[in-house]
């Protein structure tokens, strides 16, 4: 052949470098084949994008390796033949079962995975043959190009039935959601409960969002509710998100419920099973008992009935966690305190943060700033508002209503209050001389929780404001005039000149 012009030697030593090359990348991409759906629609899709280019990548190596092998001069003309057109043809193939892998919950599920796992090694396997002339030697080029090359478009033409599997999976998946959406489309808005079901979690279409929203429009909600968790066919998963009134009566059924449902669980054998079996049950379970207890209904005896469920299967999963948090004193009636799913679930009870989290609806906005001043546990509330390690808005949602909450300036609340608005001052942005900015975009940069308003309450009723107030003036200096910024810098200096 045209290997004239080659030294044998190179060529060979060249062909077994670009195999190891194509052996290296087979082994990078074959296990990423069968993970191409186990994250996020951005994470699949940048793992497909990334295996695409993978494998164009492979599928060039293995052509400079086949032209390797056929300057060398062990290829015979049919061979080089069938490789000039399955070596591409093979790349085809396997774009496509890379689609059909980017949905492996359907059939043929991960089955197209042998066409990449295979077809590479064995055009190795062939060339290397080629390449080496004690493997030459030693078998046939008959059965050599034979067996690998037959065994290339047997492997290609198992794409046939599989491609065809998907499209019948595809079409009946197709006549499913469309079946489901007339089902949906037939339902009476007033329809009970239990008519929704089918339509919280389906795999045909997304309209779990609004099949709750009519639920929650629904004024018979809470009585379906309440004889679906007796006879114990109520999503748990969902409980929180019907706008249930959390009565007595759903207290005690759901904790039967619970109760209920994990006896049922409790596998024969302790750890025989993985936990993956249960995990969306436990879920579920928790999802329900978090909203319980967030309303004041204890859930002690259930989540360690749950957390025993949960520990006889192998691997337990972060939800133990969860479910020993649900015995912590303090989670008992959270939600209820400070962040209660509507404005009529308040009461003098009720944290601070409750109340201010319907300040900002005008609806509610004065009878919530009644309600708050009328509070006599606020000032604690607010210390505590302003000393929140996982909830950053707490802060902020009370210094934007400091001026109007009536709150006792003991020691505590001024050092924390004036701490958080020293820092804030500190980082906020000073332009330089020579980039004059306007008093209005300070204020854009502090922010709608007017933490100067804050600074001129506290400084006003008794708090050492001193050197924030300094830290302030300095800030407000920084901007450009304006009337604005000449009445809060009067203000702020004559509130610093009071302390003196």
């Amino acid at each position: 052949m045209a290997g004239e012009g080659l030294e044998p030697q190179a060529t060979s030593v060249a062909g077994i470098v670009v195999s190891a090359m194509c052996l290296l990348m087979w082994l990078w991409i074959v296990p990423t084949l069968s993970s191409l759906n186990s994250s996020d629609a951005a994470g699949n899709a940048m793992s497909q994008a990334f295996t695409a280019l993978a494998l164009l990548v492979l599928w060039v190596l293995l052509a400079v390796l086949a032209i390797i092998a056929w300057f060398k001069g062990g290829v015979p003309g049919p061979a080089a033949v069938a490789a000039l057109i399955l070596i591409p043809g093979s790349g085809f193939a396997v774009v496509r079962a890379l689609e059909l892998l980017s949905r492996p919950g359907l059939p043929p599920y991960h089955w197209p995975i042998v066409i990449p796992a295979l077809v590479p090694p064995l055009i190795v396997l062939f060339c290397l043959w080629a390449v080496v002339r004690p493997l030459r030697a030693i078998v046939p080029a008959a059965i050599a190009g034979g067996f690998s090359w037959g065994a290339i478009v047997i492997v290609c033409l198992s794409l046939v039935p599989m491609d065809g599997m998907r499209t019948r999976a595809t079409d009946e998946l197709d006549a499913a959601s469309r079946q489901h959406e007339a089902a949906y489309a037939a339902i009476p808005p007033d329809a009970p409960l239990w008519a929704w079901l089918p339509f919280l979690d389906t795999n045909y279409g997304n309209r779990t969002t609004e099949a709750l929203a009519n639920i929650r429009r629904n004024d018979r909600r809470q009585t379906d509710a309440e004889i679906m968790l007796d006879r114990g066919d109520f999503p748990l998963g969902f409980m929180g998100a019907m706008d249930l009134t959390p009565t007595q009566t759903i207290c005690d059924t759901a904790r039967a419920l619970l109760r209920q449902r994990a006896a049922k669980l409790v596998p024969p054998t302790p750890n025989a099973r993985p936990y993956s079996d249960v995990r969306i049950q436990v879920s579920e379970a928790v999802s329900a008992m978090q909203w319980l207890v967030g309303y004041d209904c204890p859930c002690d005896a259930e989540s360690q009935a749950w957390q025993a469920v949960a520990e006889s299967y192998r691997n337990p999963g972060f939800e133990t966690v969860e479910l020993s948090r649900l015995r912590d004193p303090q989670a008992l009636g959270r939600r209820l305190r400070e962040t209660p799913d509507r404005f009529s679930m308040l009461s003098p009870k009720s944290h601070l943060k409750a109340w201010l989290k319907y300040a900002d609806d005008p609806i509610y906005r004065e009878q919530a700033l009644a309600g708050a001043r009328a509070l006599d546990h606020r000032t604690a509330d607010a210390l505590s508002m302003l000393t929140e390690q996982y909830d950053p808005w707490a802060p902020l949602l009370l210094l934007k209503y400091l001026p109007v909450l009536d709150l006792e300036t003991a020691e505590p609340l001024c050092n924390a209050a004036l701490s958080r608005l020293r820092d804030d001052f500190a980082k906020t942005f000073r332009p330089r001389p020579d980039d004059p900015r306007s008093y209005d975009e300070l204020l854009s940069r502090l922010g709608v929780y007017q933490p100067l308003a804050a600074l001129e309450w506290l400084a006003g009723h008794g708090c050492n404001a001193d050197a924030v107030l300094a830290e302030a003036i300095d800030l407000v200096r920084a901007y450009g005039d304006s009337p604005e910024r000449r009445t809060m810098l009067a203000k702020l200096e004559q509130l610093r000149r009071n302390l003196n």
